[in-house]
C-alpha cells in the first residue's frame, strides 16, 4: 500500500512537472511570437530628426539622399550615424506595457531627459533594466524594453553626428591659403600655386581637402593655433576658416566659431598641408 502511495507521489509529481514545462515553452514562445518592431515608420519616409539630451537640441533634416543638421550648427550630417538612429524604427520591442500600469518615475520616464523624434513620432529614454540590460523607452502611452544600443549615441558630443570630411563632397575650392603656400584656380580652370608646386601634387592635395575623412569629430577645445587654412568655395565670398591646433599625437584641426574639432593620423599633416611632400618623402626611401 505504501509503495502504491509513493508511486502516486512520484506520477504526480512527473505530470505536474511536465505541466510546468509545457506552459513555461508556450509562454517563451509566445513571448517571441508577439515580439515586434518598435515603430511602424520606415526609414525612407523620415525627413526630420530632433534630438534633446539635458540642455542640448540637435536639429537634423534630409536634404535629397544627404542629412544636414540645422542645429545647434549648420552644416553636413555623418550619414552612417544617421543610418543607426534610424535602426531605431525597427528594433525589437522584447516587451511592452501600457503607461496607465506603471510608476514611471521607477523607469527614469515621467520627466525624461533623453529624447528623440522622427516627424512627429517620439522616443523618450528612460534607465536601464538592471536583469536584462534592456532600456525603457516611451511611445506615446507605451513603453516598450529595447536592446541599449542607441542610448550612447543620443548622449554623446554633438561632434558624433558630424560628417568626418572637412567641406562637403560637392563644394568646389577655387583656392586654397596654406600655411607655406597658396593653390588658386586661374580664369582657365588650371591650378597654380605660388611656389610653382607639381600640378600632380595639387591635385593629390585638393583631393584630400575633399574626400579625407578624419577618425573623429569632437567639441572644440581652445589651444594656440600653429598654423591657419583659409578655403574658399565657389560662390561663397568668404573662405572656410581652419586652424591647426595640435600636431602631437595627431593631427587637429580646428574649426572654433563651430565649437568643433577634426581628428587625423599624423601622416594627414603632409597630405593636407605640404603639397608633394608625402610624394618626396616616399622618394628618398633607400631602395
Amino acid at each position: 500500500m505504501q509503495s502504491r502511495s509513493l508511486l502516486n507521489i512520484a506520477l504526480f509529481l512527473v505530470v505536474a512537472l511536465l505541466a510546468v514545462y509545457i506552459y513555461d515553452t508556450d509562454r517563451k514562445e509566445q513571448v517571441s511570437s508577439t515580439s515586434e518592431q518598435l515603430t511602424q515608420l520606415t526609414a525612407d519616409s523620415v525627413t526630420q530628426i530632433n534630438i534633446h539630451h539635458n540642455q542640448r537640441h540637435i536639429e537634423l533634416r534630409r536634404e535629397g539622399d544627404n542629412w544636414h543638421m540645422l542645429r545647434p550648427i549648420n552644416i553636413t550630417a555623418n550619414s552612417f550615424r544617421i543610418d543607426t538612429l534610424l535602426n531605431m524604427l525597427k528594433t525589437v520591442s522584447h516587451a511592452a506595457y501600457s503607461t496607465a500600469e506603471l510608476e514611471l518615475d521607477k523607469y527614469g520616464l515621467s520627466e525624461a531627459i533623453t529624447s528623440i523624434s522622427f516627424n512627429d513620432i517620439t522616443i523618450d529614454f528612460g534607465v536601464v533594466n538592471p536583469i536584462n540590460n534592456y532600456r525603457y523607452v516611451r511611445i506615446n502611452d507605451t513603453v516598450h524594453l529595447i536592446d541599449d544600443h542607441f542610448y550612447p549615441l543620443l548622449s554623446s558630443q554633438t561632434g558624433t553626428l558630424v560628417a568626418r570630411e572637412l567641406i562637403d563632397g560637392d563644394a568646389i575650392i577655387d583656392k586654397l591659403v596654406l600655411p607655406q603656400q597658396t593653390l588658386y584656380r586661374d580664369e582657365n580652370d588650371l591650378w597654380h600655386s605660388s611656389d610653382n608646386t607639381d600640378p600632380d601634387a595639387i591635385s593629390e592635395t585638393l583631393h584630400h581637402w575633399q574626400n579625407s575623412q578624419a577618425f573623429g569629430v569632437h567639441n572644440y577645445m581652445q589651444r594656440a593655433s600653429l598654423a591657419d587654412i583659409s578655403v574658399y568655395i565657389a560662390g561663397n565670398s568668404e573662405p572656410i576658416r581652419f586652424y591647426v591646433t595640435d600636431t602631437d599625437p595627431w593631427l587637429i584641426i580646428a574649426r572654433p566659431e563651430l565649437d568643433i574639432e577634426y581628428h587625423f593620423n599624423l601622416e594627414f599633416y603632409d597630405r593636407l598641408l605640404k603639397p608633394g611632400a608625402a610624394k618626396e618623402s616616399a622618394e628618398e626611401l633607400p631602395e
